[in-house]
């Protein structure tokens, strides 16, 4: 994998500006340090002047209380040359007193001292700076030996990255191409299975349509024999019963007509005595008529002029011929009585109810008109479909299956109409 010089390049001025700010951070300590020594010098010669008073000599020969006061102030950028020293006595003002050669000698002895300790300060100097240029140089070199690494490294990442990128792609299409191979072989497979199951069932079919055929071809021989045979044999009785009926049919025939004549005779009386019954039969079907209408009439107008005492427990209005008074139904008397035809009608009702129905959900009401002996007048009427036309059509045979009505008691007369509700529940639980 080739590198971009761009890329290089960039990698180098990156591992060059640490170098060159730890750099200019070393050169500007040492102006620093060297800026400091230099003012610290100049101004010790000042605080020299100082011991010969007597509080600055009190340390005597100690050199580290001279260090101590003539420690250099702290450094600033640069010197402002406007600034000027304090004043200090002036010797014609005040007459130096003669110094003792002891004091004399101590004093050139410590200025010894100082300078030897300003000039190894400033070798301690130099040579700090001469160690931090190296160290500099040497931390150059080895931020610029690390980004060459780091950009070998990165290179050498990059390309493993990218076989390791190339292989899997590899390890993927070969994966890929593999899944196909095995997909198609499965498919093959399925094909072949398939084409074979249906091959097989193919088979089984013809086998199974040739062996029906071969049945039914049986069958056709041995009914078509059958048939023969019957037809030979049914010939032949024919022919005898054809044979014996014309010989009976030639003796009954003179019977047949005196037979006939008598016959026509007898059903003219009867179509006579016929004629006359359902005159006799549709004058009392209409006297019954006008009479149950009057009797509703009678009954509707008793119903509307009878009293009935709050305090008593009977119940229901006398009616008929004051002879044989009776009572109708009402109440309790003609519940149960309602009970008693609702038990003859629903045995009779066939229908298959589904056990999902509601009570309530088909409901069928019937008004029936009757007799006094119990037989129904007509044809049931249908007050209120249920919904479900079969019920209705089976609850209409149940109720003219029970013909005539159970007769109430005694006491109480037959009504002479009766509405009645059935619901297909309470059919399921019969």
């Amino acid at each position: 994998m080739q590198e971009h010089p761009h890329l290089h390049k960039r990698g180098r001025q990156k591992g060059w500006l640490p170098a060159i700010l730890l750099s200019g951070a070393v050169h500007g300590v040492l102006f620093l340090g060297l800026f400091t020594v230099f003012q610290w010098q100049t101004r010790a010669e000042f605080v020299y002047a100082e011991l010969w008073a007597p509080e600055d000599v009190s340390g005597g020969n100690d050199p580290t209380g001279v260090a101590e006061r003539t420690e250099p102030p702290a450094p600033t950028p640069e010197p402002i040359p406007e600034e000027t020293p304090p004043e200090e006595p002036q010797p014609e003002e005040t007459p130096p007193e003669e110094t003792p050669p002891e004091e004399a000698a101590r004093l050139e002895e410590t200025l010894a001292r100082l300078e030897e300790e300003r000039k190894a300060e400033a070798e301690r100097l130099a040579e700090e700076a001469r160690r931090a240029e190296e160290a500099k140089r040497l931390e150059e070199a080895r931020l610029a030996e690390e980004a060459r690494k780091a950009e070998e490294a990165r290179a050498q990442e990059e390309a493993r990255l990218a076989e390791e990128a190339r292989k899997a792609e590899e390890a993927a299409r070969a994966e890929e191409e593999r899944l196909a191979r095995e997909r198609a072989e499965a498919e093959r497979i399925a094909r072949e299975a398939e084409a074979e199951r249906i091959e097989m069932e193919r088979r089984r079919l013809e086998a199974e349509e040739a062996r029906l055929r071969e049945e039914r071809l049986a069958q056709e021989r041995l009914a078509e024999e059958k048939r023969k045979a019957d037809e030979a044999r049914l010939a032949e009785e024919a022919r005898k019963a054809e044979e014996a009926r014309l010989a009976e049919e030639a003796k009954k025939a003179e019977e047949a007509r005196k037979a006939e004549e008598a016959r026509k005779a007898e059903e003219a009386r009867k179509a006579e005595e016929a004629r006359k019954a359902e005159e006799a039969r549709k004058k009392a079907e209409a006297a019954e008529r006008r009479r149950i209408a009057r009797e509703i009439r009678n009954q509707e107008l008793a119903r509307l002029s009878a009293k009935v005492d709050p305090n008593s427990n009977r119940s229901g209005t006398t009616r008929g011929d004051p002879r044989n008074v009776r009572q109708s139904l009402t109440g309790a008397a003609a519940a149960q009585w309602q009970s008693r035809v609702i038990a003859c009608i629903r045995p009779h009702i066939s229908i298959e109810v589904k056990p999902n129905t509601k009570r309530g959900q088909f409901v069928a009401q019937y008004r029936v008109k009757l007799l006094p002996t119990g037989e129904q007048i007509g044809s049931p009427i249908l007050e209120r479909a249920s919904g479900w036309s079969a019920y209705d059509q089976a609850v209409d045979r149940a109720i003219r299956r029970c013909n005539p009505f159970p007769k109430p008691d005694g006491r109480h007369e037959m009504p002479r109409e009766v509405e009645l509700s059935f619901d297909p529940v309470d059919d399921r639980q019969k």
